[in-house]
């Protein structure tokens, strides 16, 4: 007779638990000191386990950066903000909802895409994991592409390139990081970034 593995859940939930500590404390220590002066140990100290644990549970400080991208790529703001965006069939509404769940995403992951954004050329560690950031988001701007070919509605002679182009222009990392630093409210940012990538892919309100 073959056993049967078995797998507490309880179990289960105190290893994500450590996992999640380990991710952010890594978080907050690559924030405040940079990535290349944090050190495993230093993770290991400010999530209360043994370094060993970090390893186990994560991996190496590659994979902690890595850990912290794949984690923002799955946020459930982005999920949902998708969802929506299959179930509606206003291209302009549309716009409008990527605008807010993009800023929503933004605002909760601002120290870790600043990580990575700050540090991408510096570091090869951090640069993967910006590129798996960067496809995620990518990604998901096909997928509103496509909605927004299926529903139609859009200027004429436009590509599924440059609509997706034009998303990636007016919702992607930069655009956000920019009308930040102007000083504008999440509001505000959205409101004008749904407005001009509206004025750039609809035809004008006669």
């Amino acid at each position: 007779m073959v056993e049967r593995g078995y797998r507490s859940p309880v179990r289960a939930r105190h290893a994500e638990d450590t996992r999640r500590s380990i991710i952010e404390a890594a978080a907050t220590l690559f924030a405040e000191r940079g990535y290349p002066r944090t050190s495993v140990a230093a993770v290991a100290a400010a999530a209360g386990v043994a370094v060993n644990t970090v390893y186990t549970s994560v991996g190496n400080k590659p994979a902690l950066i890595m850990a912290l991208s794949e984690d923002g790529a799955g946020d459930d703001a982005a999920v949902e903000t998708l969802r929506r965006i299959e179930e509606c069939s206003d291209p302009r509404e549309i716009l409008r909802i990527l605008a807010d769940g993009t800023g929503q995403v933004r605002r909760r992951r601002h120290d870790v895409l600043a990580i990575l954004l700050n540090n991408k050329y510096a570091d090869p560690d951090v640069a993967a994991a910006a590129d798996v950031a960067t496809r995620a988001v990518r990604d998901r701007f096909k997928a509103v592409t496509a909605r927004l070919i299926a529903i139609g509605g859009l200027r004429e002679g436009l590509t599924g390139t440059q609509i997706e182009q034009t998303l990636w222009f007016y919702f992607g990392f930069e655009a956000w990081r920019t009308v930040r630093d102007f000083g504008w409210s999440w509001k505000e940012a959205a409101d004008w970034l749904a407005e001009q990538a509206a004025r750039a892919l609809l035809p004008p309100i006669e």
